[in-house]
């Protein structure tokens, strides 16, 4: 698919591994974000998942999700069929909470299944992709940004509708920043807007079963597994959670960023940049002066960059506000020291957000993704396996390389990724749990055992 939206860097050459860090006292940092008065914490806590403002965005009609989304939507029909019904999309501003339990809004898309597909519906909560540009919506589809047609013709148009959060800082939100893999905050931003889906679903009348399915790509895999994590953790019992399918997420993010320290892939010098000057503006253990950290003549404006604001701006970022190489972006002393140094603010900040440890999954987890994924390595996905086997979780992993479309470059791999994932998890795993799709299992395909995947009842693909 072709996205404006620069797609989580390899674990294989993230250079999150550049997401080095100078330690140092949070409450130095000049970007420590304010600790909020508890009473205003609490007025944040019993508003999250309101309302703020609902409105009609567009409809995606059968017709425009079979012929309009090109190869991603032949794929689509083919392991899933035909759309079955037309899909409204609803933008929904709502209130959630901020890093630190203040008051903040976010914005999602609401996508509801239209006459044609009948409820009561299980809801869908979705964490999309890494987004470097507010001008980005998942409620704003274009040419540039599919995302949005695409998840109406894989869950909405067969039934099962779907609360897509932009996050906090991005979309309509009011937050002054993105918290970029972060996980708590990307699970409150998911957790509200499922919270607001349900009350909008109210509004119009949309019918809900009360069970929910969690699934992502890329960032948005680690957001579901860490929601998976937040909800089953508090154990109120809000949510039915029935399963959680995650996509090429980079759940294994410590392995990932020093992996990455070694081979710094395409697009480091964003995607370190990004995590950075979150997680200082988050933790406040980063940095105290970004001199410290980023070379110049980067380190001058790099703390109030990411996101953009327009898509002219993203375009710039590559070799013009940024540099091409990392080498050019940090300073050398920061990487030496993140690489040898794990109790600097950067390491204890990626290990908080890395999900393979400290937790067993209650819910089934489907992890899928894509053996030659140059954006996000695949091995994630073997590690948080392996982890979850020994844990006594029930977990399955699939790799969608065997049926991965020739046609498809490379350059596109982790994007085709997100198509057939989620088509496959909605075929596999919801149609299955709802007995609407032919019996069968999904495999475990894993190190040693990896074969053709044939997915019961569907075509091959071309």
């Amino acid at each position: 698919m072709h996205r404006c939206r620069i797609a989580i860097a390899v674990l294989a050459g993230l250079a999150l591994s550049a997401c080095a860090g100078a330690g140092g006292n949070p409450r130095s940092s000049s970007f420590a974000p304010a600790v909020r008065a508890p009473a205003l914490q609490r007025a944040a806590a019993a508003a999250r998942g309101q309302i703020v403002w609902i409105r009609k965005v567009t409809v995606f009609t059968k017709a425009q999700m079979n012929g309009d989304l090109g190869l991603a939507g032949q794929v689509i029909a083919q392991i899933g069929g035909p759309p079955k019904c037309d899909v409204a999309l609803y933008a929904i501003k709502y209130a959630t909470i901020g890093v630190h339990g203040g008051p903040a809004t976010a914005s999602e898309g609401f996508f509801v299944p239209l006459k044609g597909c009948s409820g009561p519906f299980t809801l869908v909560g979705y964490g999309q992709g890494t987004n470097v540009v507010r001008a980005q919506k998942i409620t704003d589809p274009t040419k540039l940004n599919i995302e949005p047609p695409v998840l109406a013709a894989i869950f909405a148009a067969h039934g099962y509708p779907i609360a897509a959060t932009d996050y906090l800082g991005l979309g309509y939100s009011n937050y002054p920043y993105q918290p970029y893999l972060v996980v708590n905050a990307e699970a409150s931003a998911v957790i509200d807007a499922i919270r607001a889906a349900r009350a909008a679903a109210l509004r119009l009348g949309v019918p809900l079963s009360g069970k929910l399915f969690l699934t992502g790509h890329s960032q948005g895999g680690q957001t579901a597994l860490g929601t998976q994590k937040v909800i089953e953790a508090a154990n109120t019992g809000e949510f039915d959670l029935i399963a959680d399918a995650p996509s090429s997420g980079p759940y294994a993010l410590a392995q990932t960023t020093l992996d990455g320290l070694k081979r710094p892939g395409e697009n480091a010098a964003i995607y370190s940049t990004y995590i950075l000057t979150a997680y200082a503006k988050t933790y406040g253990n980063v940095y105290t002066n970004p001199l410290s950290v980023f070379q110049n003549p980067y380190a001058r404006y790099v703390s109030s960059l990411l996101p953009v604001n327009t898509y002219a701006q993203a375009a710039a970022l590559n070799g013009k506000t940024l540099p091409l190489k990392l080498s050019r972006l940090l300073q050398p002393a920061f990487v030496t020291r993140f690489a040898n140094d794990p109790t600097i603010g950067p390491r204890r900040d990626l290990t908080t957000n890395d999900l393979l440890h400290g937790w067993k999954p209650v819910a089934p987890v489907y992890l899928c993704g894509g053996s030659r994924d140059p954006m996000v390595e695949f091995k994630n996905s073997i590690l948080a396996y392996r982890y979850f086997k020994g844990e006594g979780a029930s977990v399955k992993l699939l790799n969608v390389n065997p049926v991965m479309p020739p046609s498809v470059p490379i350059t596109e791999y982790h994007d085709a990724v997100l198509v057939l994932c989620h088509t496959y998890e909605r075929v596999l795993v919801l149609d299955a749990m709802h007995g609407n799709a032919v019996p069968g299992r999904l495999h475990d395909l894993v190190p040693g055992t990896i074969g053709p995947f044939h997915a019961p009842g569907a075509p091959a693909l071309p």
